[in-house]
């Protein structure tokens, strides 16, 4: 993570740690969401944010997806939460702290305590960076169960940064899921992503039964 984050305040000038951190997130969800299911608007979106940096930079923003997607290859955890407390741009007034992955973890231990296999369909109403989901599907493997095939997650929240935060590490981590910008209690969306997984396995095993 050091790679990372030593990357984000180097590049922070003009703009805040917290800005750089935003905008390379949000880079890498709609770069993620764009090779899978292509939209006008998302790649306007992208460069209208990649035009902010140079060439050197940018290329450095990618690297930075990369190194992300080594870290979450080699053993799943809260990446990206963690980063982003370690930048200080935790907000108070907004309640933006994200709960440490071993609560997570341990949460996901209790909830997965009589689990014996079979499709796990989870949801998620304030997704935040995606630790919960994260810490489930370790415990499962933990389990010995493929997560990749038997995880299925609907995540939401309010904040755009969450959500790009939650798709861009579900998505790394090869999670089925659908992950939303909307306030669940109004039934509300704006945003609505699909990970690669999700486009692979050609949706929720409900879904697919539905379609037959």
């Amino acid at each position: 993570m050091k790679y990372i984050i030593d990357n984000i305040n180097r590049m922070a000038g003009k703009y805040t740690p917290h800005q750089v951190f935003a905008d390379w997130v949000e880079m890498s969800a709609l770069s993620i969401a764009q090779s899978i299911e292509p939209a006008e608007e998302r790649e306007e979106a992208f460069f209208s944010i990649a035009r902010k940096y140079s060439e050197d930079d940018f290329f450095t923003l990618g690297c930075m997806l990369g190194r992300l997607s080594f870290l979450l290859g080699n053993g799943l955890d809260d990446y990206l939460g963690k980063i982003y407390m370690e930048l200080s741009t935790g907000n108070s007034h907004t309640g933006q702290f994200f709960t440490p992955f071993h609560v997570c973890k341990m949460m996901a231990s209790v909830a997965l305590a009589d689990y014996k296999g079979g499709i796990e369909y989870l949801n998620e109403p304030s997704s935040g960076g995606g630790a919960n989901i994260l810490a489930y599907a370790k415990v499962m493997k933990e389990k010995g169960y493929n997560y990749q095939q038997l995880l299925e997650v609907k995540a939401q929240d309010l904040d755009y940064k969450c959500v790009y935060m939650t798709y861009v590490q579900l998505s790394l981590a090869g999670i089925n899921a659908e992950v939303i910008q909307g306030n669940s209690l109004e039934d509300k969306y704006n945003v609505v992503l699909h990970t690669p997984m999700y486009v692979m396995r050609g949706g929720f095993s409900v879904e697919r039964r539905d379609n037959q």
